[in-house]
């Protein structure tokens, strides 16, 4: 069975305050996450990295991250952010 994919609030949040052109590469950097979870092949440049326990980041572009966590059969998209905020998120989980 595929892990389902889901977007928190605060995620959505972060995206729609995002420029068009970083909208689209969010989109792309999606795409090939999806990818990732049905297949299992991490593609170049997505730079998946394990932050500790059930939380990870792949990279979208040189200054944006998505931080996400497995929960079961659910991959769960918490933040949308730079290299502090991910800092951050880390430092107060």
């Amino acid at each position: 069975m595929a892990r389902q994919l889901v977007a928190k609030a605060k995620w959505r949040r972060a995206y729609h305050r995002l420029s068009d052109a970083n909208q689209r590469l969010v989109d792309e950097a999606l795409r090939r996450f999806r990818h990732y979870l049905s297949t299992g092949e991490a593609p170049v440049g997505l730079g998946i990295t394990h932050l500790g326990g059930r939380t990870y980041e792949f990279r979208i572009g040189l200054g944006l991250r998505s931080v996400y966590v497995v929960e079961g059969q659910e991959v769960v998209l918490v933040l949308l952010g730079n290299h502090d905020d991910v800092r951050r998120f880390l430092k107060h989980q």
